[in-house]
């Protein structure tokens, strides 16, 4: 199982795809749920209502989600490639889940879009616990908007930003149901993640051995992924 798995071309670039993911949740998908917190965090009105508009896609299931963006992302009749169209920008308009290059792409910021809302609450919660003296020092001490973030916020922030980026990682790195709604791991399998790649294996081509090979390999990738983060967080903690 193990040698078949070494020579399936498939499962290594669902491997480099589910890097892919990771990277663009870890560091795309934190870094705008950090601003939008930041901003809801900011006004003194309305702030119920933008903290309920941010987190409203995380309540949403992955087939609506999956259908949603399915109609929005059609070549032809898509809300999209018609909004393109209207703006004179033509030449962007693409078959956005069926053309192999912008496909994983396009996969990619509907995970970000269906997970930010949970990164986004973690921080909220995480800039209100700031104490308000330290916002007082830093302004008596003169310090501009990215010196009270740089020297103030973000230190406040590490607890929460290790397990917000802990958790975030690992939902990309696990992330099924909405490739297998928007794609189904195409077109020609570069959209493809192992957590598709294993069911496929499993269910549809019936080779239960080779699948559960594959389910310890990426299994171990993912508690070799944690144990480094959970590392980096102590050092930080400590240092």
């Amino acid at each position: 199982n193990y040698r078949f798995i070494a020579e399936d071309p498939v499962f290594w670039r669902s491997m480099r795809n589910v890097l892919f993911f990771g990277a663009v949740g870890f560091i795309g998908g934190n870094g705008i749920a950090l601003a939008m917190a930041l901003a809801v965090n900011s006004v003194t009105k309305g702030r119920t209502f933008f903290r309920t508009v941010f987190y409203l896609p995380g309540v949403l299931s992955v087939v609506v989600v999956g259908l949603l963006f399915s109609s929005i992302l059609q070549p032809d009749s898509g809300v999209l490639n018609r909004v393109l169209g209207l703006v004179g920008l033509e030449s962007l308009q693409q078959n956005w889940l069926g053309n192999p290059a912008v496909a994983l792409p396009a996969v990619a910021l509907v995970f970000v879009w269906y997970h930010w809302g949970f990164a986004f609450l973690l921080f909220l919660a995480g800039l209100q616990d700031v104490p308000k003296e330290l916002y007082e020092a830093a302004s008596l001490d003169g310090t501009n908007h990215w010196e009270r973030f740089r020297y103030v916020i973000w230190p406040q922030l590490a607890p929460v930003t290790s397990i917000v980026a802990l958790l975030t990682l690992l939902a990309a790195l696990q992330i099924f149901g909405t490739v297998q709604v928007l794609t189904n791991g195409g077109p020609g399998n570069h959209t493809v993640v192992p957590t598709l790649a294993i069911y496929n294996e499993a269910f549809v081509n019936w080779r239960y051995g080779s699948a559960a090979a594959m389910s310890v390999i990426f299994g171990g990738a993912l508690v070799l992924l944690s144990v480094i983060q959970l590392s980096i967080s102590g050092w930080r903690s400590r240092a």
